[in-house]
């Protein structure tokens, strides 16, 4: 892999690339000297991104140990409840707060979004996805509210990559199920980047609501279809 000694963010990008694919698979142990030589690397970049991804609750350390970052079905719920809180109230703040510059930035993500949808990569709709909802978090005006919010869809990341993805299950059924949530997905960000822009806090609430119902029906799909077994999720870790 090209890359200077030092160049730790480089690495840290492959890496949660592959764990946002699954090809690190929950709970799996990231040995240094392994992946220092998998990459053509020293082991500096390696620990340097490693770091990176411990920060963004991706990889955790497991005493000198690292691990990618376990999935526990138990706590999908409580993960959810939080996103449904935090977006209800990042909306409101949004709708309240936002500049005008806000707005460019959140019609920017809107579009980059939508020209992602016919990408083959769930990883890019799903990283787009985040970057439109980041932007909103930053129209809020609110720190405190912010870091809570990013830290939540952080946390949620493996299992949206899942919901924007055909690829683990490519029947016509998922296909078609993949398409549907796409298109629906399209028209609720319209929806809220439109209360948004006229400072419509009530609807920005009632839009949160509706589209965390959209993201739970999603998940609860991809979970019951058996695209994760119980060694990936990791019960009980």
């Amino acid at each position: 892999m090209a890359t200077t000694e030092r160049d730790g963010n480089k690495i840290a990008r492959h890496l949660r690339d592959a764990i946002l694919r699954l090809q690190y698979r929950p709970g799996q142990n990231l040995d240094e000297a392994e992946l220092s030589e998998a990459l053509g690397v020293s082991r500096t970049p390696v620990r340097e991104a490693i770091i990176q991804l411990v920060a963004d609750g991706l990889v955790v350390r497991d005493g000198r140990k690292a691990r990618v970052s376990p999935l526990d079905l138990d706590d999908v719920p409580k993960l959810y409840d939080a996103l449904l809180i935090s977006s209800r109230m990042v909306q409101r703040l949004a709708a309240k707060n936002r500049t005008e510059d806000d707005l460019s930035s959140i019609k920017k993500m809107l579009m980059r979004f939508e020209n992602v949808t016919e990408a083959t990569s769930g990883v890019e709709r799903s990283e787009a996805n985040l970057e439109f909802h980041f932007a909103i978090s930053r129209a809020a005006g609110n720190k405190y509210f912010q870091a809570f919010y990013d830290q939540v869809l952080i946390d949620t990341i493996r299992l949206a990559r899942v919901c924007f993805s055909d690829q683990l299950s490519p029947d016509a059924d998922s296909v078609s199920s993949l398409s549907a949530h796409l298109e629906e997905t399209v028209r609720q960000h319209r929806l809220i980047l439109a209360a948004i822009e006229d400072a419509d806090a009530d609807t920005a609430d009632e839009l949160a609501v509706l589209h965390h119902k959209l993201t739970t029906e999603r998940i609860k799909k991809v979970l019951f279809s058996g695209v994760f077994d119980d060694k990936q999720l990791q019960l009980g870790s």
